[in-house]
This record gives C-alpha cells, sequence and structure tokens, in this order.
C-alpha cells in the first residue's frame, strides 16, 4: 500500500510542460519548416524544434544532439550551455523559456533526456516506450548508413 501511494504523489509532482493552455505551434529548424517565432529567428541560435505558446509566452527549445554514446553527458552539458544566453534574452524579454537538450547516442543508446522530455510532455507507458525504441532504431540504422557509404563523395567536402 505504502508504495502505491507513494507512485501517487511522485506521478502528482510531475507536470506537463504544455499544461494550461491550448495554443501550441511546433517548428522545426528545416528548409520546409520555416516558422519559428519572430523572436528566434531574431537571434543567431536556431533551436532543433520550438514548441510555443502565444498566450503563455512558453518557449519549449528541444535540441538534438547524437554524439558516440561515451560523450553523451559531454554533449549534454555542452547543449544545455550553448541555449544559456539565449535563454536569459528571452526571460528578459517576457517569455518563459525551456531549453531540453536531449541526446541519443550514434550506435542507438537513447539518453535519460529524451525520456525526461517525453515525460515532460506527457508522452507515458506504451507511447513512450515506442518512441524511445523508434528513436533507438533510427539512431542506429542512420549511423549504419553512414559508415556504409564513408567512401563515397557526397559525404565529403572538397
Amino acid at each position: 500500500m505504502g508504495f502505491l501511494f507513494n507512485l501517487i504523489i511522485i506521478s502528482s509532482k510531475i507536470k506537463c510542460l504544455l499544461d494550461g493552455c491550448d495554443d501550441w505551434d511546433v517548428s522545426a529548424d528545416l528548409p520546409e519548416w520555416d516558422s519559428h517565432p519572430s523572436i528566434i529567428k531574431e537571434t543567431r541560435l536556431r533551436p532543433d524544434i520550438v514548441i510555443h505558446s502565444a498566450s503563455t509566452q512558453l518557449l519549449i527549445m528541444v535540441e538534438l544532439t547524437v554524439p558516440y554514446d561515451n560523450r553523451m553527458e559531454e554533449a549534454h552539458i555542452y547543449k544545455r550551455e550553448k541555449y544559456m544566453n539565449l535563454t536569459k534574452e528571452l526571460e528578459n524579454a517576457g517569455y518563459k523559456a525551456v531549453v531540453m537538450p536531449v541526446a541519443v547516442g550514434a550506435r542507438g543508446f537513447v539518453g535519460s533526456s529524451v525520456y525526461d522530455l517525453l515525460t515532460k510532455l506527457s508522452i507515458c507507458g506504451n507511447k513512450r516506450t515506442k518512441a524511445l525504441k523508434l528513436l533507438a532504431e533510427i539512431a542506429e540504422n542512420s549511423s549504419r548508413w553512414i559508415w556504409s557509404r564513408r567512401n563515397e563523395k557526397f559525404l565529403h567536402k572538397d
């Protein structure tokens, strides 16, 4: 009984970053998704994904890194620090800013940062498990593809 009670207390403390509004807009740093909020476009930094609410002025910036498995923590710290000044600038401009660096190892190891992000976005249970497995497969397959073409010219700048 104590375990169940503790589990209920712990799960009630987990707050979804998306709670409190329903006007979320998602943009990605891709040519066909050129829709980052203007406050982000004005800076030199481009987070991989920005989830933005105009009503709450909340910006959730997701920054992906795909390091070799033994550099996961180092890469996570680097990405977090890279966006520290931008976060302060956004907060000074009246926004609430959250940076969520996530790391998926080049050989398919999914870092705890991905688990944390999915939890904070209320992606839990089987959906989270499937997402984590899919991310691992994609990273591993992508690394295998790059390795198999390592000698091809199109991968190298002349």
